[in-house]
């Protein structure tokens, strides 16, 4: 297994437990909330932006305002969970996910929603830092990989479904009753969170260590190497992920597409998505992530381009638009087990929580820069070609990753 984490990981569980699996179950269903509420923008985006007669700059920016907000709840807020525990963090986090979720329903105009957006995105960024340390700490050591992986794939697992509803239900019902119903949604995983998270004092290992939450201690002479490496790997790997999350739909009917079979492309792309991710995490188990992450990503630009590039009908678009959510969205996922490698306990919500806050600056760039592109006109070649750079560079900085973490020490 690439990047083991050892002694400097905490202690964990000799094996399994019931109260170890239960915590990996709810990480697994919050991250499927964060999928129907991150991507649910993406499939309604054509029938907003006719709706509210704006252009793709305008919806770039609006795709970017969750992204700016997921900056601020991994850098602001998540480092808050190696001082205060992670069930608080865990929780408050699911408070601000409802409550943008269900007030975007009844957005009237483009500053609301973009607020409503925002708070949507620190919920989701304090969230995803918090339980892939919670995830990497109720595993047993071998497993962490896996566990971590596993929860990943709970994100994409819900953007299928989301899809599929929102083709059926969004000519019915409109857009803004889909926001609210994904808001209900996280509502209803508070409960299920506040039962199910561990009770304990502040700091991952027990204790509140005087670092702990310090974003200094992540330049440290032992960390230095490694944080460069793993903030390049989510920057860039960000970038290229939520162009092609946000823009799908919209590069598919682009492609050729009706708006029902572009949903479609979406739903099977995020399908992919799942299906790469689960492939990826039981892989981790025998494959070292380091020689795998990139072998995924690699392959990923490949299919970009195909699709970018080569007029195919219906059933070979959606056919590709899976294939690429396969090979990126599970490559780039196995990002975050090599991120949960990196750092000790004491410091790995911190250190993940800043990891994602810079990979929202790639975030934010990626679907922005693809609706500035789209509205002078950019051809799909053009916009695939540009994408796949990034892509490669995401490659190289994860295998460096691998490379340099794998002797975590306290």
């Amino acid at each position: 297994m690439a990047a083991p984490i050892n002694e400097g990981a905490g202690p964990g569980p000799a094996q399994w437990t019931r109260s170890g699996l239960a915590v990996v179950a709810l990480c697994f269903a919050i991250n499927m909330a964060d999928g129907v509420d991150v991507t649910i923008l993406s499939f309604i985006a054509p029938r907003l932006q006719s709706d509210w007669g704006i252009g793709s700059d305008t919806m770039g920016n609006l795709f970017s305002a969750g992204l700016i907000g997921m900056a601020i709840g991994g850098m602001g807020i998540a480092p808050l969970a190696d001082r205060l525990g992670r069930r608080r963090i865990i929780l408050a986090a699911l408070a601000l996910m409802s409550t943008g979720m269900v007030a975007s329903g009844f957005a009237t105009g483009v500053p609301m929603l973009f607020a409503m957006r925002l708070i949507v995105g620190m919920g989701i960024g304090t969230v995803l830092a918090a339980m892939a340390a919670l995830a990497a700490e109720s595993a047993p050591a071998v497993q962490r990989n896996l566990a971590v992986g596993i929860v990943q794939a709970g994100y994409p697992f819900a953007a299928v479904f989301t899809g599929l509803i929102v083709a059926r239900l969004l000519p019915v019902t409109g857009w803004h009753a889909l926001l609210i119903v994904a808001g209900a949604i996280t509502v209803i995983l508070f409960p299920a969170a506040a039962l199910i998270l561990p009770r304990g004092p502040a700091g991952a290992d027990g204790k509140a260590s005087g670092e702990a939450g310090r974003v200094g201690t992540l330049f440290a002479p032992a960390f230095r190497k490694r944080t460069i490496a793993l903030w390049s790997a989510v920057f860039f790997g960000l970038m290229v992920l939520y162009f092609i999350v946000s823009w799908i739909t919209k590069l598919s009917i682009q492609a050729g597409l009706s708006e029902t079979n572009g949903i479609y492309a979406g739903a099977l792309y995020n399908f992919g998505a799942f299906v790469g991710t689960t492939a990826m995490s039981l892989l981790a188990v025998r494959v070292p992530l380091g020689r795998l992450v990139p072998a995924m990503l690699v392959g990923a630009a490949g299919a970009m381009l195909l699709f970018g590039s080569v007029t195919m009908p219906v059933a070979e678009t959606l056919g590709v638009a899976f294939l690429i959510g396969v090979l990126l969205q599970g490559g780039y996922n196995g990002v975050w087990p090599l991120a949960a490698s990196v750092y000790p306990a004491r410091m790995r919500a911190t250190g993940v929580g800043w990891a994602i806050g810079i990979g929202r600056a790639g975030a934010v760039i990626g679907p922005m820069m693809g609706g500035y592109l789209m509205a002078a006109k950019a051809s799909l070649p053009l916009l695939f070609v540009s994408y796949c750079i990034p892509l490669l560079l995401c490659a190289l900085a994860s295998a460096t990753v691998d490379r340099l973490s794998r002797n975590v020490s306290e």
